[in-house]
């Protein structure tokens, strides 16, 4: 209920409610396309996974979502396999359990499409979001980041990873279908309507990426700091705040030089950590424990305003 209240309105609901009705009129066309209608039901599957992680991501509990965009992932990879070899919808569909998992399971999958130069699983964004995937799904040592009860803190990030989830891997669902799409039925309405713009949805997702990279950077900024370095460890901070909309760029523009203006950011700061938005919250506290270490107000200075990462 909580993250329902913090997002009453919010671009990111409009955004996941475009995506799904889109992924709505595409089982649609499946459906009525002799080409495709036969896989149908994955398509309506997908549907069902990504209200599955909304659904959780409101109610905290990010592994659920996370386990759901790991199957988005399992259909883009074969859907991918579907338009590169144009027999294999038909051999899946068709073959016994032993043999289907034999030849589609998700490891021979990912080697003919590394093969094909589909994906490349030596990249390193890549390869780490489907580990990361497989070791949250499978048991194994390393510990799932929710607390023990399952469901996540309040001001966790992890209420806001859901959504990152949700954006990136529909791109990477769209891909697999507009691949067998363009394969499979070439010219049908289910071509059409999978490249339609999707202006919501990419508008959130840039929102969701703005957020991301504001989370990233308080490890970053972490680091600078345990190497000495307060100022540039704030600056990378402070940029990916201000990128993200977050801060007012006007705001800074003169910090470090202008006591009130630093004595304006300082308060900035410490009303975003007392917010209940997650991301803001842990960088602005994050920002305050550095300018806490730092007896001086270099963090923001002019000097430094080169070495924030581009806007």
């Amino acid at each position: 209920m909580k993250n329902l209240e913090r997002l009453a309105g919010d671009i990111r609901f409009a955004g996941i409610n475009e995506l799904l009705a889109r992924l709505a009129v595409v089982g649609k066309t499946f459906a009525d396309t002799p080409e495709l209608s036969k896989l149908t039901f994955i398509v309506k599957r997908t549907h069902a996974d990504f209200m599955t992680a909304l659904e959780a991501t409101l109610s905290g509990y990010f592994s659920v979502a996370s386990d759901a965009m790991r199957d988005v992932l399992e259909m883009q990879y074969l859907l991918m396999d579907f338009a590169i070899n144009p027999d294999h919808a038909d051999d899946w569909l068709t073959t016994d359990d032993k043999d289907r998992w034999k030849r589609f399971a998700p490891a021979p999958v990912r080697k003919r499409l590394q093969t094909a130069g589909v994906v490349h699983f030596g990249d390193k964004a890549e390869s780490k979001d489907y580990k990361g995937h497989s070791m949250g799904l499978h048991v194994s040592l390393v510990p799932l980041i929710n607390s023990a009860d399952g469901v996540v803190p309040e001001h966790s990030w992890l209420n806001e990873a859901g959504f990152w989830e949700m954006f990136d891997h529909d791109r990477g669902l769209v891909r697999g279908l507009t691949m067998f799409i363009e394969k499979a039925a070439p010219g049908s309405p289910a071509e059409d309507e999978i490249k339609k713009d999707m202006t919501s949805f990419d508008e959130a997702g840039r929102q969701a990426e703005r957020l991301k990279r504001v989370w990233l950077a308080i490890p970053e900024a972490g680091v600078k700091l345990h190497e000495g370095d307060p100022a540039t460890a704030g600056n990378i901070i402070i940029g990916t705040m201000v990128g993200s909309g977050i801060i007012d760029r006007e705001l800074i523009v003169s910090a470090g030089e202008d006591d009130a203006v630093w004595e304006a950011l300082i308060e900035t700061m410490r009303q975003l950590a007392e917010s209940d938005e997650p991301v803001s919250r842990a960088a602005a506290k994050a920002f305050l424990s550095i300018a806490k270490s730092d007896d001086t107000n270099t963090t923001t200075s002019s000097s430094g305003q080169g070495e924030r990462p581009s806007q």
